[in-house]
């Protein structure tokens, strides 16, 4: 087993080692937040690219940066935007009469040792790992990026209680600022504001397919200028939720209140939110995964929302053989 040890700038020293996970190899950063952020890339067997920073802003897609689902920006800017760009969970989590809030991978204080954060990507490089403890809670929740030739990008989430004793759990999980088709470079770094008031988000409710595409395409030409493709986004592992399309009521969410599905939503930013509780008994382990993709045209939304309208179970199964 090699291994590796970083200095940080807290004094810290974190620690890298091969693991076995999942029934693979990993390489694993312990206590990677104690190092200075640093840059990463995704690899694909297929057309999709992905880049991310270790503090889980990201930005990907598929064949250039024309087509991508979130923002393509420089190193600097991704690691900068994880507060607004890429996933996002925030937890109430209930054992008997107490009741704690915890939002994974937020920034933290340095001396909250009651959290431990490791990163692990796999051998051939095209998975990556954020795993984070609270030891206080007893839980551990870690997501995974890796991608489909079918499907597109997935995102996939382990929520495991590491107690004894069950513990109920009111979760909020997802992404943000999803990109609608034909947001392309030129248009998030001249008009982004202008872009912004030009997208519409939508919910197909039966299915949970979430649609994002432009109401129109940015254009001062007297000639029609429908946006006839989009991206989209969907979830497979948790039964009954609500959906958010944007974050406009995540700060409700955070404070506890309750939210609202989001069927149909305009002139702002896009996200994939899923709202749920879930009830964790002892050593128990729930999992979800996320799927989106860009480009999509109507024939190809018709056929996803058939895929998402049949067997679920079997369509999970189709993206973990994928």
């Amino acid at each position: 087993m090699s291994e590796a040890r970083n200095a940080t700038t807290e004094g810290a020293v974190s620690q890298g080692e091969y693991v076995d996970l999942l029934g693979e190899q990993y390489y694993c950063i312990r206590a990677y937040d104690r190092m200075a952020p640093f840059f990463m890339s995704v690899i694909s067997s297929a057309d999709h690219w992905l880049f991310i920073s270790s503090t889980g802003g990201l930005t990907a897609g598929r064949i250039n940066a024309e087509s991508a689902l979130f923002p393509y920006y420089t190193d600097d800017k991704v690691t900068e935007n994880s507060v607004n760009t890429g996933p996002v969970a925030c937890l109430f989590v209930q054992r008997g009469e107490r009741r704690e809030r915890w939002e994974p991978f937020a920034r933290r204080r340095p001396d909250d040792q009651a959290i431990e954060r490791n990163l692990y990507k796999n051998v051939a490089g095209d998975k990556l790992i954020f795993e984070e403890v609270n030891h206080v809670l007893g839980l551990r929740y870690r997501y995974a990026w890796r991608t489909s030739d079918r499907f597109g990008l997935v995102r996939t989430v382990w929520l495991q209680n590491l107690g004894d004793e069950a513990c109920h759990v009111r979760l909020l999980d997802g992404v943000r600022n999803v990109l609608p088709y034909g947001a392309t470079t030129a248009l998030q770094t001249t008009m982004s504001n202008l872009l912004n008031a030009y997208k519409r988000s939508e919910l197909d409710a039966a299915s949970g397919l979430g649609i994002f595409a432009l109401s129109a395409t940015l254009t001062d030409r007297a000639e029609p200028s429908e946006s006839l493709k989009a991206t989209v986004a969907w979830q497979v592992g948790l039964e009954g939720a609500t959906y958010l399309l944007s974050t406009q009521q995540l700060a409700a969410f955070r404070s506890g209140a309750a939210v609202e599905q989001e069927r149909d939503v305009k002139g702002q930013r896009g996200a994939y939110l899923l709202c749920t509780e879930l009830e964790l008994a002892g050593g128990a382990e729930q999992s979800w995964s996320l799927v989106a993709d860009v480009n999509q045209d109507h024939s190809q939304v018709a056929a996803l929302l058939n895929l998402l309208r049949g067997d679920t179970r079997a369509l999970a199964a189709q993206v973990e053989a994928d």
